[in-house]
């Protein structure tokens, strides 16, 4: 069960956080040489090509253990069904189906009454639309024999940067995985990061506050195991005297960057 804890008790950064204290969850294995906590861009293409060497092992492709991963795409069709969505989602190279679980019991009540001239009926469901794009966030698992993308969370893309900029990562990392590029013990390019980033970002959030973020999430996250554990936006604001719109900045930053992922929903975040 999902518990929270108040946030007046988080009076340092050694305390406090989302905690899922659902054994199932906890007692995932971790496999493979990779961390498992590792977040990789990928295409949908890659996915559907990913296969896994030893069995319950993680699924590679190219030289890459995909264990979390992120694509961007457009949506193509929202089947509404009793207690989810089932999103296709097309990215130029292929398309894939996923579902996206609602929290809310009660939101599929009317989902099973028919259809309404083609509108849906679930509230889950009226947050998806066709020819929209989002960016998912997501793991993969095997579940009877096949391939499927779970634990997904789902982001709308507001630019189209967001989609080049993803493919941008995406061929990056593919190179580390090859040997093709040398990345620093920081987890950045060989080349000076300050002139030769891969990114040139417009408004970029002070450096300081970022990093300030960064520590604050990365010390939460020591020792903890990110299938029951996850940092808020909220507690972050909270601890660190920010605005918590500042803070989902900052922490879009670092996703982007590599250095954490959104986990339970796109407000709760874990140090890669």
């Amino acid at each position: 069960m999902t518990t929270y804890q108040p946030y007046n008790e988080y009076s340092n950064i050694n305390a406090g956080g989302f905690d899922n204290s659902d054994p199932s969850q906890s007692s995932r294995p971790n496999t493979g040489g990779q961390n498992a906590n590792t977040l990789t861009p990928v295409t949908v293409k890659q996915m559907q090509a990913a296969k896994q060497q030893i069995q319950d092992g993680p699924y590679i492709v190219q030289g890459q253990e995909l264990h979390h991963v992120s694509f961007v795409g457009v949506i193509r069709n929202v089947a509404d069904n009793t207690s989810n969505v089932t999103l296709t989602v097309e990215d130029g190279t292929g398309q894939i189906e996923f579902r996206k679980w609602t929290n809310d019991s009660g939101d599929m009540s009317h989902a099973s009454q028919g259809e309404q001239n083609g509108d849906y009926n679930s509230q889950v469901a009226q947050d998806y639309s066709v020819g929209k794009y989002i960016k998912v966030y997501a793991s993969l698992r095997e579940f009877s024999g096949k391939m499927n993308v779970q634990y997904a969370v789902v982001k709308h893309i507001d630019s189209f940067n967001e989609i080049l900029a993803h493919h941008l990562e995406v061929m990056k990392a593919f190179a580390v995985a090859n040997g093709n590029l040398n990345v620093g013990s920081n987890g950045t390019d060989g080349a000076n990061t300050e002139t030769n980033g891969l990114f040139v970002q417009d408004n970029e959030p002070p450096k300081s506050a970022t990093e300030k973020v960064l520590d604050f999430i990365r010390a939460q996250c020591a020792g903890k195991d990110s299938n029951s554990f996850s940092v808020q936006t909220k507690l972050i604001a909270q601890s660190l005297n920010m605005l918590e719109d500042d803070v989902r900045m900052y922490c879009q930053t670092l996703t982007e960057q590599g250095y954490i992922y959104p986990t339970f929903d796109e407000f709760t975040f874990f140090i890669l």
